[in-house]
């Protein structure tokens, strides 16, 4: 079972999350429907931000899972 600090921080992770996908939901969704004059546009980053953003970190998990798993071979190959 998990500990108190082990729900804690798994707690902490989905609020985390969610309040990342409600941000980027109302960037990407809402914020072009808004006239640009108006103050929700100081809340948000400039919309090619959008794009490079969730790109850089796809890219930055694809070469962690890459290492993680040459990192996998190599450790099982000097074992045998």
């Amino acid at each position: 079972m998990a500990t108190g600090s082990d729900q804690a921080v798994g707690y902490g992770i989905v609020l985390f999350a969610g309040a990342v996908f409600i941000y980027y939901s109302l960037w990407v969704i809402i914020l072009p429907f808004v006239e640009p004059g108006q103050f929700l546009h100081q809340l948000f980053l400039p919309r090619a931000y959008a794009v490079i953003l969730p790109l850089v970190a796809g890219v930055v998990l694809l070469t962690f899972i890459g290492i993680f798993g040459l990192v996998v071979m190599v450790t099982k190959k000097k074992k045998k």
